[in-house]
């Protein structure tokens, strides 16, 4: 990765943390529900803003692009969904005793449809997580149309449109509290349907047209360092008070958290946007080289996080080490291995593959 920092690690280490943060609140957290909403709906918020950032998909880009944008995002992510998915069976069907792997199940989860189905055997399967990366390659597959539908409005609008949308989800998913049903979202389980994760997406990239006018870049050229680290501060000072009213206030009356998450959100993702060219200390913390390396994982950490802890569950029984005595040993030796599997998959299996499978640029995004 050289040695220069690059000012777009911060915004990579920040996407690390959401997901370190959901594989602590799937398996060592409890009552982690509302974290871990916010930190997925953070990612696929982020992922609008990087696929327009580095996308364009202007009036040139055509179907034999689209299918080359589509193949090069599968090279980078499906080798690993394959190999998550072969090591939870293993963990799940194997390990346990059982003979019967279901194949209805393991197809739909290799088809990357399993989210579009009303069925928490299949969405869930054998490795759960991935219904973020089934989720990811349908957001793909139609981000040309969100971004060129967008840029169809002022960027007025554009932002009109967003909030208005968000009022719309908290009103069809709002409760009076736990116990009673939601106006319209109740019949399917909306977290996981892929459509629904549209609006994340598209604030994604509303906020990046946001940062392309030129009081936006203006703002950002006029800052120095020193205020740079205040606005840094600020916004996660922000982000933890909009956290703690939305988690504490709003959580028990909406079906859908996204549209009660968003002002979180944006908040930290646009602080970051807004300073990253000038580098406050905050950045620059989130940009040195253990977590620059380490956004290299990313995918492996998620889609890994299941199988891993079930395989080494029975090893560290023997060892004697998963009781409630020795919580913290067990919980270090779980995540260094996750962490080890991690960078083994990345670096000989899914790096190789990648560059293999690849079409055109060999460049990372």
């Amino acid at each position: 990765m050289g040695t220069q920092r690059n000012h777009l690690y911060a915004l990579g280490t920040l996407q690390l943390i959401a997901i370190v943060t959901i594989v602590m609140g799937h398996l060592w957290i409890d009552n982690s529900t509302f974290m871990n909403s916010l930190c997925a709906s953070f990612c696929f918020t982020y992922s609008g803003y990087f696929t327009s950032r580095f996308h364009r998909f202007d009036g040139s880009y055509g179907l034999r692009d689209h299918g080359r944008f589509m193949w090069n995002k599968l090279a980078k992510f499906y080798p690993m969904h394959v190999l998550a998915l072969i090591i939870c069976i293993i963990a799940f069907v194997f390990m346990k005793g059982e003979t019967n792997v279901a194949m209805k199940v393991t197809l739909i989860h290799l088809s990357l449809l399993s989210p579009w189905f009303d069925d928490p055997d299949i969405y869930f399967g054998y490795n759960a997580v991935a219904w973020w990366i089934c989720v990811l390659f349908f957001l793909y597959l139609v981000a040309p149309l969100i971004v060129r539908g967008l840029r169809l409005l002022r960027l007025r609008w554009q932002v009109v449109l967003i909030a208005v949308l968000l009022l719309l989800e908290f009103i069809g998913g709002y409760r009076h509290n736990e116990q009673t049903s939601s106006l319209l979202l109740s019949y399917y389980d909306m977290y996981e349907f892929p459509p629904i994760r549209i609006l994340d997406f598209a604030t994604g990239i509303v906020l990046y047209n946001i940062t392309q006018c030129a009081w936006w870049k203006r703002m950002a050229e006029r800052l120095t360092p020193s205020q740079s680290t205040l606005i840094e501060l600020g916004g996660i000072a922000l982000f933890g008070v909009l956290f703690w009213v939305e988690k504490v206030y709003l959580n028990d009356h909406c079906f859908r958290a996204f549209c009660i998450q968003a002002p979180s959100i944006i908040v930290l993702l646009m602080t970051f946007v807004l300073t990253s060219e000038k580098m406050g200390k905050v950045s620059q913390l989130l940009s040195i080289k253990p977590l620059a390396v380490m956004q290299q994982y990313t995918f492996e950490i998620y889609l890994l996080q299941v199988g891993i802890f079930f395989v080494m569950k029975p090893l560290c029984e023997r060892l004697g080490i998963a009781n409630e005595q020795q919580q913290v040993l067990h919980f270090v030796v779980q995540n260094a291995m996750l962490l080890l599997a991690a960078w083994a998959c990345h670096n000989f299996y899914v790096k190789p593959l990648s560059r293999l499978l690849t079409i055109g640029s060999r460049k990372r995004i």
